[in-house]
């Protein structure tokens, strides 16, 4: 082993050293002189303990372990001993051969070859001082390798902290390790002795932390414990942590009041949770909650009676504060009593009073029961039930609004990202069944509503393979003649938002024909180039089993090239038929009997959506909104009417006339120019609006109409459920509510564009926002926040001053 010291040391005796000498030969002198007297110490001996503490070294290779010692002594040091056992085994030793007082020493160790790396080496170091007094022992725990050693601390109660014989003390410990925690655990020593510990199984993480509830023996009283943490890694490495002393008082003469730490989130909501924590080593009896008005008034109130068995009492309390009137502020209070009778409230730092100021706003907002992320959500008013798709757990969620609470969950396909209900009539009545888009297939999921206690998946609709292709002319680079070369484009055929649409009259009794199936597709880095993450849109006629996709938005020639489109459906799992949707080219009779070549030439840089592109359809099934997603400005906006039909020009119709013009796609860039974070569409789709650093508010064919003075937010926006026209009639239906990036939904007239109210909610919505009137005519709104779903119930009564 190879070592080193440095120190102050001298080669002639010094003062002290002379000194120590005369004092030995003294009391030589005197013990002989005083045969068979009682034996005391001279008055001058040395009695104080010297201290070392020793460190982790800088190590300047991974062969190496690095140590550093400082000892220190009133008088002069005699000796220092290092042992290092563990991972690797050896011992180093220093004597004085003068006084010293004060010593560094930088020891390095040569760890052997076949050490493993990581393996846990634990040095001690102890000090002796020239009158044979030992310091207590210092520990460091290294690791072969210099990586980081395994660690237990501690972290509650605080060294020092007294603590009552008889009463349960919480201890909170922490651990981690680098090859994963196996045990973590402590041990008590001093005035009793005692241990425990937790084992974890599969799979083993590298940091954890416990709670253990330690009762002390009635017997200890008026002494102090030792509690020294400990882990114990995969490798069964077992490392000490720092210990840490409590005194132990009898209750009765333990004259302490309780300390109470409370939690409240800023803005709460009428059912919501206030966390309450009281310690007192007497014990806690009782432990409770006020909230106040801002004159004092008491509102609501709850409390918690306890043995006073545990110094500690937590609890996280359910309110109910009786306030109608958002937002209301209020004040919250936290209060203890230990079982000596004394109480106390929660204080600052300071000793001050604690009160918080708390802002009462709308809604309930309830977690989702086992996590996940909600991409759509959708309000069905004959069971008055909410169902949202939850892309992280391949299922639809059930709430129950009538009682608030989450029913079992709806198993699905992949990723289920968008969801639709079934057409049924221009009305806006709607079948038993959902449609939900698995974006992580290809395929439509259908739910029957009335099968089980919930609903339950009945079919899975296979969507085609479409195909699009670019036929282009060129000349050959061998033979200088003009060739026609065929380029095949294969995008992702996965669904993401979807919206339901019928074909049919007109008129509101008007019943559903074919249904038809709008929907955004998710895009894959292995499409086709030049649309790598790029989307489609498409139409899936689920009555017929016919597809369509859409390029009308696309149609014209870019400069410099002129590209014809062809696009073919491959069916799935034999649904519908392989077919040519667009041809590369058709013959067209006149009516002279001459012909002419039709053809359909396209800009391919217009073809394709950015990612999450949103789709919405109107109430009566007649219109769908479209907007392109992705955080980029200029974004585009479409729009469909499932009753227009195609252009019969051609032999085989392949224009569909209700698809936003091409025209009217580029004005609406120029008249916007916004990143699209969301789209709504009212009843009868004769107003739409996107979502962006605004929202624009426009008509069916892409006109815009005004804007929404929103902020922008990734929260969606939605109409009342009952507006309709260009300006509805019904005035407090006449508003569109848009999700903010504050704590607020934003209430607008969407014919004079003025905000005539803000709701205040506990958190910004993040993800989509729907409106619907339950069948005891409540308004309600619904929207998803990163706490979960929250449903705010609106009163029917906004008004506005614009006739």
């Amino acid at each position: 082993m190879n070592s080193h010291n440095t120190g102050r040391a001298s080669t002639r005796p010094s003062l002290t050293r002379r000194l120590a000498s005369l004092v030995a030969i003294g009391a030589s002198l005197a013990l002989g002189a005083c045969s068979g007297d009682e034996v005391i110490d001279p008055p001058f001996k040395d009695s104080i303990k010297p201290t070392v503490a020793v460190a982790k070294g800088n190590a300047t290779a991974d062969s190496l372990l690095a140590v550093t010692i400082n000892a220190r002594d009133n008088i002069g040091l005699k000796r220092v001993h290092l042992m290092l056992e563990g991972g690797i085994t050896a011992a180093y030793d220093t004597t004085m051969t003068s006084a010293v007082t004060t010593l560094t020493l930088y020891v390095n160790v040569r760890v052997p070859s076949n050490a493993p790396i990581g393996a846990t080496v634990t040095a001690r170091a102890v000090a002796v001082d020239g009158a044979g007094n030992s310091s207590d022992t210092s520990r460091v725990s290294l690791t072969v390798g210099n990586l980081e050693p395994p660690v237990s601390l501690i972290t509650s109660p605080v060294a020092n902290s007294p603590v009552v014989s008889g009463k349960a003390l919480v201890l909170s410990l922490s651990g981690k390790a680098r090859y994963k925690v196996r045990t973590l655990g402590y041990q008590i020593t001093g005035a009793y002795n005692t241990r425990d510990s937790v084992q974890y199984s599969s799979p083993l993480r590298d940091s954890v932390g416990m709670l253990d509830t330690l009762v002390i023996p009635d017997s200890v009283r008026g002494a102090t414990i030792q509690v020294t943490p400990f882990v114990i890694d995969s490798l069964n490495q077992r490392v000490p942590g720092t210990a840490v002393s409590y005194a132990v008082q009898s209750p009765a003469n333990a004259n302490t009041v309780p300390v109470v730490r409370t939690g409240v989130a800023r803005r709460v909501e009428v059912s919501d949770t206030i966390f309450v924590e009281g310690t007192d080593p007497v014990g806690i009896s009782t432990l409770g909650y006020e909230v106040r008005s801002t004159t004092g008034q008491l509102l609501a109130a709850d409390s918690v009676s306890s043995t006073g068995a545990f110094s500690t009492l937590v609890r996280t309390f359910r309110t109910r504060i009786p306030v109608t009137v958002f937002p209301t502020q209020v004040a919250v209070y936290g209060f203890a009593r230990n079982a000596n009778g004394r109480r106390d409230v929660a204080r600052l730092t300071n000793g001050a009073l604690r009160q918080d100021t708390v802002l009462v706003v709308a809604g309930h907002t309830r977690s989702l029961p086992q996590g996940g992320q909600v991409a759509d959500a959708l309000y069905f008013s004959r069971n008055d039930r909410l169902y949202l798709t939850n892309i992280e757990r391949n299922w639809l969620e059930v709430f129950n609004v009538a009682d608030s609470t989450f029913g079992s969950p709806i198993a699905v396909g992949s990723r289920p990202w968008g969801l639709a209900t079934w057409p049924r009539n221009r009305s806006g009545d709607v079948g038993d069944t959902l449609i939900v888009a698995n974006s992580g297939g290809t395929n439509l999921s259908y739910v029957d509503l009335r099968a089980g206690s919930n609903g339950r998946e009945v079919y899975r609709y296979p969507l085609p393979n479409l195909m699009v292709y670019s036929i282009t002319s060129t000349r050959s680079a061998t033979t200088d003649q003009i060739i026609t070369q065929r380029t095949a484009y294969d995008f992702s055929d996965r669904p993401q938002f979807v919206a339901g649409t019928c074909t049919g009259g007109l008129t509101p009794t008007s019943p559903c024909e074919d249904v038809v199936a709008v929907y955004s597709t998710t895009p894959t880095p292995g499409q086709s180039g030049p649309f790598p993450k790029m989307g489609t849109i498409r139409w899936e006629n689920l009555s017929k089993q016919s597809s369509h996709f859409f390029f009308e938005q696309a149609i014209g020639q870019s400069e410099g090239r002129s590209d014809t489109l062809e696009i073919v459906r491959f069916a799935a799992a034999g649904v519908g038929s392989d077919s040519v949707l667009l041809p590369y080219k058709q013959t067209v009779r006149r009516a002279d009997g001459t012909t002419w070549e039709y053809s359909i030439v396209g800009r391919l840089d217009y073809l394709a959506f950015r990612d999450t592109t949103f789709v919405r359809s109107s109430g009566n099934f007649r219109r769908a909104v479209f907007g392109e997603g992705g955080a980029v400005l200029g974004s585009r906006a479409m729009m469909y009417d499932a009753t227009m039909g195609f252009d019969r020009t051609p032999p085989l119709p392949v224009i569909d006339r209700g698809i936003s013009r091409p025209i009217d796609v580029t004005d609406f860039i120029s008249n916007t120019f916004a990143r699209v974070q969301g789209v709504g569409i009212n009843f009868d789709g004769e107003l739409s609006a996107v979502k962006g650093d605004s929202t624009y508010v426009f008509d069916p064919t892409l006109r815009l109409q005004g804007i929404l003075e929103s902020k922008p937010s990734t929260g969606g926006l939605d109409f009342h459920p009952q507006n309709a026209g260009p300006r509805s009639t019904v005035l407090r239906t006449r508003l569109a509510f848009v999700a903010s990036s504050d704590p607020v939904i934003d209430v607008f007239d969407t014919y004079c564009y003025r905000k005539i109210a803000s709701i205040a909610v506990r958190d910004p919505m993040i993800g989509p926002v729907r409106a619907a009137v339950r069948p005891n005519g409540q308004l309600m709104l619904i929207g998803a926040t990163v706490r979960g779903v929250t449903m705010v119930a609106l009163p029917d009564t906004f008004t506005t001053t614009c006739l």
